[in-house]
């Protein structure tokens, strides 16, 4: 069970199905409907598109899909959308039929996979952004309750752009939270030497981790080259007071018994907890985070196994963590955010902003040019 968005050409997808946004009359309509009956051969899918007759709004009716198949195509499943009048007329209504018919029907014929294109956004002029956020949330429902893989299928990247004031909000996000790779680095490899029990431990760690960087940031400075007037030493005792404090915070008797304490939890039990805590099934996990059920049994069962950090992100998502949580979460696995990371910092700008649909991350992880959650 997957869903991801491809820029692609429906009559060029492999698929068990691909769906045609078709005319409810028996003929051929504009863009995709005439392209998908030149690839299958026009005259044995019109006579099978006569046959059916008038199809209703919102619903969808299946042919064979003739010289497709030689594209791993079985099926086309004809879905008939609606023109926008302005949203008064029942469109929304009517589009989110179409995924759902199209979808039940796939899974009725015992599809595996669907390719659906971009539905009812061209010659039927429904604005691209809400028809974009109702495709992605009527697959993402169907998907927690059905095994299919679905590709949504655009024709260029401008068909999924997401808003321009997304786009911007995450930009700023960023111009206002990279910094260096060193800290990045330096936090990494701190969180990795431990494991996090508690809330308050998580805490603890992360200004201890400060206070630490503080003080190397210090000690540095002191070892540079100062350029102008030389300072006397009756103006740097705070410095040096300061480093002295933070030094004792860091004793390794102190790290050593903060190992200790976080060996009595491991990732498994982190994760098993927060599940139980939402009384979710483990299903609705895997799927969530566009997981194979077998790596999710992997991850969920092995002793002290953990895994990378995307699918530990994918996972903090499907649980829809609040920002503080999350961060437990993946210093349970051995990891941070880090503010070098562009990735990092756009998912941790989706916590902050409770977006938690993997496909909708992975649209602004693209808009942003970088890679997606994709398989793991």
């Amino acid at each position: 069970m997957s869903f991801k968005i491809e820029r692609n050409d429906i009559t060029k997808v492999s698929a068990d199905a691909i769906v045609n946004t078709a005319n409810p009359m028996p003929t051929v309509g504009a863009g995709t409907d005439t392209a998908i009956y030149k690839a299958a051969g026009y005259e044995e899918l019109i006579e099978e598109r006569r046959k059916i007759g008038v199809i209703p709004r919102g619903e969808s009716r299946v042919t064979p899909s003739f010289k497709l198949e030689k594209n791993g195509v079985k099926f086309i499943i004809h879905t008939i959308g609606v023109f926008w009048q302005g949203g008064s007329k029942g469109e929304t209504d009517i589009l989110r039929s179409c995924y759902k018919t199209s979808l039940k029907t796939a899974v009725d014929l015992g599809c595996k996979s669907i390719a659906i294109p971009f539905l009812a956004t061209g010659s039927y002029c429904f604005p691209k952004e809400l028809a974009l956020q109702i495709a992605v949330e009527e697959i993402s429902k169907f998907l927690l309750e059905n095994e299919i893989d679905v590709k949504l299928i655009v024709y260029d990247r401008k068909s999924f752009k997401i808003s321009e004031k997304l786009f911007s909000d995450v930009e700023d996000y960023l111009q206002k939270n990279l910094t260096d790779e060193d800290e990045s680095d330096f936090l990494s490899d701190a969180l990795k030497s431990c494991k996090i029990d508690s809330s308050e431990d998580f805490e603890e760690e992360r200004e201890r981790i400060g206070r630490k960087k503080q003080a190397q940031r210090i000690k540095k400075r002191e070892s540079s080259p100062i350029i102008g007037a030389a300072l006397t030493s009756a103006e740097i005792p705070v410095i040096h007071n300061l480093e002295s404090a933070c030094e004792a915070t860091i004793a390794p008797v102190d790290v050593d018994a903060f190992i200790q304490k976080g060996q009595t939890k491991n990732f498994q039990d982190t994760l098993q907890s927060l599940i139980a805590e939402r009384n979710l099934p483990n299903a609705d996990i895997w799927k969530k985070a566009d997981m194979d059920r077998k790596f999710f049994s992997k991850i969920i069962s092995t002793k002290d196994y953990v895994p990378k950090k995307k699918p530990v992100m994918a996972l903090g998502l499907a649980l829809e963590l609040p920002l503080e949580d999350f961060e437990r979460f993946l210093a349970a696995a051995g990891y941070a955010f880090m503010p070098s990371d562009r990735f990092d910092l756009i998912i941790k700008y989706c916590v902050m902003n409770k977006i938690y649909n993997i496909v909708k991350v992975d649209m602004i992880l693209d808009d942003h040019g970088q890679e997606c959650f994709g398989k793991y």
